[in-house]
This record gives C-alpha cells, sequence and structure tokens, in this order.
C-alpha cells in the first residue's frame, strides 16, 4: 500500500512539474528570440549561417553580367589619365556616378585582373556584403531591435543576387552607408557625416538620408554645430572630386555625376509599372512626385523627427544652442524613415536599388504601428514584388502600396520622436 502510495504520489508529482517545465520553456524562449540577452550569440550564428548561404551563392548559381564590365572599363580609362568625364565610359554608356565609384572600381580593377578574375570578385564582393550585415547587426543592437529580427536578414534572394551575382554599385554605397547610421548610433555625429559624404560619393541614392541626417545632427548638437558637420560632407565631396574639378573639364564632372534630371528607362521600372509609359516619362509625373516627397519630408519633420508641430518657434529657439538628448533608436529610425520616403516618392526604382532599403525592412516593420498581419505580408509582399522580373502592373502597384503603408505604419507608432524627458528615462533605466 505505501509501495503504491508513492508510485502515485510520484506520478501527481510529475504531472504537476509538466506544465510548470512547458512554461519555463516558453518563458526562455521568449526571452531568447524577443530581447537581446541573447543578442550577441545569435548574431554570431545569423552572420556565420549568411557566410556559408553566401559562399554556396557564388559556388552554384552563374553569375550575371549586367554592368560590372562597363565598371572596369570605366576604371580603365580613370587608371589611364582620362579625367574628362564625358570621355569615361563603357559598353552601358558614360560614367553617370560621383569620383568615389571609379576609386572603388579602379582597385577592384588592379585586384581582379581588369575584372578578368571574375571569381575573385565575387568573392570580394562576398566580404563586402558580409562587412555590411555585421554593420546591420551592430544597428539592430543599438536600436534595442529583439534578437528574432536577426532571424531575417539573410533571407533575400534579391539582395544576395545584387552584392554577388551583378557585383553592383549599391551595395558598396550602402555598406558605406551602414557604417555611417552605426556611427549614428554611437553618437559619433561628425565620423558619420565623413562616412555618409564618402557613401554619396560612390552614388548619389545616399541624398535620400540626408534630410534625416540633418535632423539627427541638429537635435543632438543644435544649429551651429550641425552646419559644420553639414560642411564636412561638402568638404569631403570636394575632396573626393579634386582630380576631376581641377581638370579642364569641371562642368563634364558636375553634370554627369550629379545629373539630378536623368531619365530612367521605363522597361526597367520596378515601383511604376501600372503607370502607362506616357505619363510615367512625363514632367508633371516627375513634378508630382517631388512635390510628395517634399510634403512627405516635412510633415515627418514637422510632427514626428521634431517638437516643431507642437512647440513651434520655440522649440528651434530651445535647441539651436546645445540641442537635446536623443536615443539610439530614434536617430536610427529617423534616417531610415528618410531613405523609406524617398524610395516610395522616386521616380523609378531598377531591381538592384532594392540595396538601398532590403536590410532596413525587418527593422521598419517592428517598429511601425500596423497589425500582426500587417506586419507579416508587408515585407513577403515587397520581398515578391522585387524578384518580380518582368514587374507587372500588379507586382508595382503591390510594391508601392507596401511602402506606403509602412510609412504610414511608421507615422502612426510616433516612435522616431522622444521626448527629452522620455529619453533621459530611457538613459537611465
Amino acid at each position: 500500500m505505501r509501495s503504491k502510495a508513492r508510485t502515485q504520489g510520484n506520478a501527481a508529482t510529475s504531472g504537476s512539474a509538466s506544465p510548470l517545465a512547458r512554461t519555463g520553456a516558453l518563458s526562455l524562449l521568449q526571452e531568447i528570440l524577443l530581447t537581446q540577452r541573447y543578442f550577441v550569440p545569435l548574431a554570431i550564428l545569423v552572420l556565420l549561417f549568411d557566410a556559408a548561404l553566401t559562399a554556396l551563392v557564388v559556388l552554384r548559381i552563374p553569375y550575371t553580367e549586367i554592368d560590372y564590365s562597363t565598371y572596369m572599363q570605366q576604371a580603365a580609362l580613370f587608371l589611364k589619365g582620362e579625367r574628362d568625364y564625358k570621355n569615361i565610359t563603357g559598353d552601358t554608356g558614360p560614367c553617370v556616378y560621383p569620383a568615389g565609384h571609379l576609386y572603388v572600381y579602379a582597385l577592384l580593377h588592379k585586384l581582379t585582373r581588369a575584372g578578368k578574375d571574375l571569381r575573385l570578385g565575387q568573392w570580394l564582393f562576398a566580404g563586402l556584403y558580409l562587412t555590411c550585415q555585421a554593420a546591420v547587426v551592430e544597428v539592430y543592437r543599438k536600436a534595442g531591435a529583439p534578437s528574432l529580427l536577426l532571424a531575417f536578414l539573410p533571407l533575400s534572394k534579391r539582395l544576395h543576387s545584387i552584392f554577388v551575382l551583378r557585383l553592383f554599385n549599391d551595395g558598396v554605397a550602402m555598406t558605406v552607408m551602414w557604417v555611417a547610421i552605426a556611427l549614428v548610433a554611437h553618437k559619433r555625429y561628425s565620423a558619420a557625416c565623413v562616412v555618409a559624404s564618402l557613401a554619396l560619393s560612390i552614388k548619389m541614392n545616399i541624398l535620400l538620408f540626408v534630410p534625416g541626417l540633418a535632423v539627427v545632427v541638429y537635435r543632438a548638437k543644435g544649429g551651429a554645430r550641425a552646419i559644420v558637420d553639414g560642411l564636412l560632407i561638402v568638404v569631403v565631396q570636394a575632396l573626393v572630386s579634386i582630380p576631376f574639378l581641377t581638370s579642364p573639364h569641371p562642368g563634364a564632372y558636375l553634370r554627369q555625376a550629379f545629373d539630378l534630371s536623368r531619365q530612367f528607362l521605363y522597361k526597367w521600372t520596378v515601383n511604376l509599372r501600372f503607370l502607362p509609359e506616357d505619363i510615367f516619362l512625363s514632367r508633371t509625373t516627375g513634378l508630382i512626385l517631388l512635390a510628395a516627397h517634399a510634403l512627405l519630408l516635412l510633415v515627418f519633420a514637422l510632427n514626428r523627427w521634431t517638437g516643431i508641430g507642437a512647440q513651434g518657434l520655440d522649440w528651434i529657439a530651445r535647441t539651436w544652442t546645445r540641442g537635446e538628448e536623443m536615443d539610439a533608436r530614434s536617430a536610427i529610425v529617423t534616417l531610415l524613415t528618410s531613405n523609406l520616403i524617398g524610395i516610395l516618392c522616386a521616380r523609378s526604382l531598377h531591381y538592384q536599388f532594392f540595396a538601398w532599403y532590403a536590410q532596413s525592412l525587418p527593422l521598419l516593420v517592428w517598429q511601425s504601428h500596423m497589425p500582426w498581419s500587417a506586419k507579416l505580408l508587408v515585407p513577403l509582399s515587397i520581398e515578391i514584388a522585387w524578384n518580380m522580373y518582368p514587374s507587372t502592373i500588379s507586382s508595382s502597384a503591390s510594391l508601392c502600396a507596401s511602402n506606403a503603408l509602412l510609412l504610414l505604419g511608421l507615422y502612426r507608432s510616433g516612435a522616431a520622436q522622444l521626448s527629452t524627458s522620455q529619453s533621459r528615462r530611457t538613459k537611465t533605466q
């Protein structure tokens, strides 16, 4: 009888412990995925997985030539001493990027035997891609993102293609820009402006970050010191451009490298395929998009990125001298939202342009105020649209709608705007 009672008691104890064990396991899983307690080891595992996946892509998926050989031809002309920008050209057209682009591909020209060692070029871009991912991981860490978001970073098929199968300069420019964003997160604002200017010297899409960067530096340092940092951007551009600005043809450089009126071909558009070609190419469409871009920046700047909307000129007077405390998440979201606004209002997005914001999507979706169903569907819809070739009316409309919903979710969250008192409480905690 005593033995039977003991057996029954053990069974009861085991049965009562089972729900507790399940609760403990669930709590541990939530702690792993939804906090940053295990962020660093999980980040290392994700980067190692991504390294293996990237190597597999290089070894198993055929390279596709689009612009890389042209970049090599342009770099060869530069290395031979050509400084007249209108003469720096290749099979797919003239060089339409600032001088930093030529410096990067001139280095690759030397390292890869004028581009003949294609596989070495791919491995170099694989290293660049992983460097970019490491910078993104650091930005996520400083933003307080949960570890769960790390799992989404290696999953983009299009992003791997842009870096290691196409060798586009978009990946180079964005790697440098992500380093600049990481510097902002560490409150190294002057260094961030220098590095952002270097990114801008490679490709002009970095201009989309500049409004947000201006707001962040102003809030952090005040007006006078923000102006000094803004001048740093200009000085770096001037220094990078010296070989061309001091040539007999400086105008050719300025016209080609910073041509804001360049017309993109309708056949390559990813975002506006739902428009008829004549409307897509019309000057009116361009002006409408430009106005929308300016209006959205103004709305976010007044009501989400600063206190001007609520406090008016009093906020400017209070922050002009010393700025105000600003946490890393607020600064990061401001920069990434500024870029998203530019992407939403872009005249045309080509497939390689996905690199401009692919890695910011998990963080922005997490930060946005949307139903969970939308948080799942919006990034999925965006990824599908960027992998649809050629683009269709439905894929481009879906892309624009998804980008717009994400921006609306960010506006509703108000996450990029923290009051000084909130910032201080966060810092104290």
